[in-house]
C-alpha cells in the first residue's frame, strides 16, 4: 500500500512511470527544515536525486505519513514515524528506478547525437563533392580526394550551441590521423561554397546556410579510414603506430597533390 500510495502522491501511472516535479538541486540546498515542511500532499515532491535520509526528504517522508494516515484509517493506530520509516525504504527503491531512467534517457540522447554528427558528415560529404565537381580548379584532384576519404572521413563536430538560441555553433574534433594538407583541401571547398553561396556582389542565395563550425581541442575517437593514399596520413601519427597497426591501416602507396588550387587561395 506503500507503492500505491507513492504512485498516487507523484502523480505516477506505474512503477516504471517517468518522475515530476523532481526540486532542483539548488532548491534541496536552500531549504530549511526550520520554516515550515518541504512540500504538501497536494504537490508531494521527493528528493530522487538525494540521500533517502536528506532535510528535505525527512520533511517529505513526514508529508507522506500524514496523507497515508489520512486515506487508510487502518493504519492510523500505527505510530506515524513507522510509516516515514516505510515510505523511506521505498524511496530506496525509487531512487534506483530514478536512476535506471536517466541512464537510459543518457543513452537514447547519445543515440540521437550520433546520428545527427552522422547527417552532418554525410551533408559534408556530398556539399563538399558538389563544390568540387562546380570548380574546374578542384575538379580532378580535390574530387578524387574527396572521394578517397569519403563520409568517415570528414570531421565529427558537437553543438556548443542551447537549442533556440540563435545561429548554430559546431565544435570540430580533431583527426589525428589526417593530414594538414587534407584539411587545407577540405576547408577550401567550405570557403569556395561560401563565396558561391555569396556571390560576387555578397547576395546570398537561397537555401541554408552552412552550419558555422569552429576548431576545438578535442580529438575524435573514431578510427581513422583505413586503405587511403599514404600522404593522406599525418607523417608524425603514422611514424607513432607499431608494425600491427600500420598493417591494418593498409596505407597504398599511390599518392597525390595535396596543394591548394593557387587560384582558389588567391
Amino acid at each position: 500500500m506503500i507503492r500505491e500510495h507513492g504512485l498516487l502522491l507523484t502523480r505516477r501511472d506505474t512503477p516504471d512511470s517517468d518522475f515530476y516535479d523532481v526540486p532542483t538541486p539548488e532548491e534541496v540546498a536552500a531549504y530549511d527544515p526550520t520554516q515550515g515542511p518541504c512540500c504538501t500532499a497536494e504537490r508531494f515532491r521527493m528528493d530522487i536525486r538525494g540521500f533517502p535520509k536528506s532535510a528535505w526528504n525527512i520533511s517529505a517522508a513526514k508529508i507522506f505519513a500524514c496523507s497515508f494516515q489520512e486515506a487508510h484509517a487502518q493504519f492510523r493506530d500505527k505510530a506515524q514515524r513507522e510509516v516515514e520509516r516505510a515510505w523511506t525504504t521505498h524511496l530506496a527503491y525509487l531512487k534506483n528506478v530514478y536512476q535506471k531512467q536517466t541512464s537510459r534517457a543518457r543513452d537514447i540522447e547519445a543515440g540521437k547525437q550520433r546520428r545527427r554528427r552522422k547527417e552532418r558528415r554525410t551533408q559534408m560529404y556530398y556539399r563538399r563533392m558538389g563544390v568540387a565537381e562546380g570548380s574546374r580548379h578542384l575538379r580532378n584532384d580535390g574530387l578524387a580526394i574527396i572521394k578517397e576519404l569519403g563520409i568517415d572521413g570528414m570531421s565529427s563536430d558537437e553543438s556548443d550551441h542551447p537549442p533556440g538560441n540563435g545561429i548554430p555553433v559546431y565544435q570540430v574534433r580533431i583527426k589525428k590521423w589526417r593530414s594538414c594538407k587534407v584539411t587545407e583541401i577540405l576547408r577550401a571547398c567550405d570557403a569556395l561554397h561560401l563565396r558561391m553561396r555569396y556571390g560576387g556582389d555578397w547576395d546570398a542565395s537561397p537555401g541554408a546556410w552552412p552550419h558555422l563550425r569552429i576548431p576545438s581541442l578535442k580529438y575524435s575517437t573514431r578510427a581513422a579510414a583505413s586503405q587511403l593514399p599514404s600522404n593522406f596520413y599525418s607523417l608524425n601519427w603514422f611514424k607513432s603506430l607499431n608494425e600491427f597497426q600500420r598493417d591494418a591501416l593498409q596505407p597504398r602507396i599511390e599518392e597525390y597533390s595535396l596543394e591548394v588550387p593557387e587560384q582558389i587561395v588567391r
